[in-house]
């Protein structure tokens, strides 16, 4: 089920949330919401549900195991259980498909591909599975013997799918107590979150990604034009940050209906000006689990130098490859580990600041955001349309300078005369249209979208926060202003599809 479908707006959502006003102080009002969350999850396909009961299930009795053994060694054989279980399920499903199909043909080992569908969410409830059964075992949490409790932890509906991956000792409370009804503050915050984050993924993520898909169908009929290739990365950057941060602040908005706060999950990352910050800012559950779970056992920077830039270089490969089963995936994971050793040897963001002041943080935004914008298209394209891609950005100076070398003797006639200059360079900007019209039609298309992504996230970045967490301290006007743009916003440019969000496939 889509959040930004009707039945879930209208029907699904109402229904739940008074379903749960109505339980919320008898011992069914967590029965309800696991049944509620399961028929969430279960709604396009009802086999969904195997692994994630035997994932929350084996977890749920292992950590009760863990915790009443008093022996080292068994603790951790029983977490090696749960570890190896979870991996070994989640590698099923995510990597048998490239398995057979890429990896072992291309060593010269022929055997049929098989191809399994891909349970949305795998991802996710399996890292939050095995955070509980680790948390466990270094004695960081008890275990919970309510096996409702645990299963409507795991499977709680508003950040099931795409996150924020929370851990036990976050949102398990809150969902084993009573909790207290909303106030109106929280109530109006909450459904401003939902709209905002509607309108985050129809107007804008699913018209980035109406570009991008332009893009990827004009690569069946030869090079792409100059230019296009800039297009598809920019086009993508902001698509996939205005969908995921679309999901996990409806999934925030919807969790607060509810009584329960769920972790953010975004912090204006693109205004990020080296990898750790950035790292720090997006998808920011994901981040913190790779560090606590993967990065520190590994030593984290404990031993300094060359273990250090190695943990790091693990740590983004491993998350690359958690994002999908392909080589593109490995290697956007491996430039990212890059990113991160390079600026830990080379504060390129520090040595800016230091030689320019404010122009220099400024720098630092602008030019890490393109190096971001450069590993997106690793993690976008396939592999036979990087070179293409590529060419097509690098087409684009030569398309510019063509122009202005076409022009440049007709400006020595025009000398100060400011009525001429302006007539010039417009016929220069009539040329550059003419000879990339494609381009040019297109690229307005994207910048129009990328207006509101900017002036939000950058209002957001100013005060440390996301947008939608301004809307308590705003003006009624204000409110009223916004809202109402919002509404419009989705009227007239929103893409009526209920397209899938990008990290369900994750």
């Amino acid at each position: 089920m889509q959040f930004n479908s009707f039945h879930f707006i209208f029907i699904f959502l109402p229904l739940t949330l008074g379903g749960y006003l109505i339980l919320r102080r008898t011992r069914f009002a967590n029965l309800f919401m696991l049944a509620a969350s399961l028929y969430f999850y279960a709604s396009s396909a009802l086999w969904y549900l195997l692994p994630l009961l035997f994932t929350a299930l084996l977890d749920f009795y292992i950590g009760q195991h863990i915790e009443d053994s008093t022996e080292h060694v068994h603790r951790r054989r029983l977490l090696v259980v749960s570890v190896v279980a979870n991996l070994g399920l989640l590698s099923v499903f995510k990597y048998t498909g490239w398995l057979t199909g890429s990896v072992l043909p291309a060593f010269g080992i022929a055997v049929s591909p098989i191809l399994l569908a891909l349970p949305p969410a795998i991802s996710f409830y399996t890292f939050q599975s095995m955070s509980y059964t680790i948390d466990i075992q270094r004695r960081e949490f008890k275990p919970y013997r309510n096996v409702v409790d645990y299963l409507s932890f795991v499977s709680f509906f508003p950040h099931l799918v795409a996150g924020p991956i929370m851990r036990a000792r976050d949102l398990l409370p809150q969902l084993a107590g009573i909790r207290a009804l909303p106030t109106v503050a929280t109530v109006s915050t909450a459904l401003f979150m939902i709209l905002f984050g509607l309108f985050q993924k129809t107007v804008l993520a699913d018209n980035f990604g109406s570009f991008v898909e332009v893009v990827q169908r004009m690569f069946a009929g030869g090079p792409l034009p100059a230019g296009m290739g800039l297009l598809f990365a920019y086009a993508f950057t902001f698509q996939i940050y205005c969908d995921f941060a679309a999901y996990s602040t409806i999934a925030r908005g919807v969790a607060r209906l509810f009584g329960v706060d769920l972790m953010r999950n975004f912090l204006t990352p693109y205004f990020s000006s080296n990898p750790s910050e950035f790292w720090g800012r997006w998808n920011i559950s994901l981040s913190t689990w790779l560090r606590d779970y993967l990065y520190i056992p590994l030593g984290g920077n404990r031993s300094g130098g060359f273990s250090t830039l190695r943990n790091l270089m693990i740590t983004m490969l491993l998350g690359g490859l958690w994002h999908g089963a392909g080589i593109f995936f490995i290697v956007w994971g491996f430039y990212h580990g890059a990113l991160l050793v390079l600026y830990r040897l080379v504060p390129i963001d520090q040595y800016l600041v230091r030689m320019f002041g404010r122009f220099g943080k400024f720098l630092s935004i602008f030019f890490f955001f393109h190096l971001v914008v450069l590993g997106w298209i690793f993690f976008r394209a396939t592999p036979e349309q990087f070179m293409p891609i590529m060419k097509s950005i690098a087409a684009l100076p030569g398309a510019i300078f063509h122009v202005l070398h076409a022009y440049a003797p007709r400006w020595l006639h025009v000398g100060f005369n400011p009525l001429n200059s302006f007539i010039l360079l417009a016929k220069m900007v009539w040329s550059f249209v003419a000879e990339n019209w494609i381009f040019s039609v297109y690229s307005w298309g994207v910048i129009i979208f990328t207006i509101p992504v900017c002036i939000t996230d950058y209002l957001g970045w100013r005060r440390n926060c996301e947008f939608p967490d301004l809307f308590e301290s705003m003006p009624w006007l204000v409110r009223t202003v916004i809202i109402v743009a919002l509404i419009y916003g989705m009227v007239f440019f929103g893409r009526r599809e209920a397209n899938e969000f990008i990290y369900f496939a994750f």
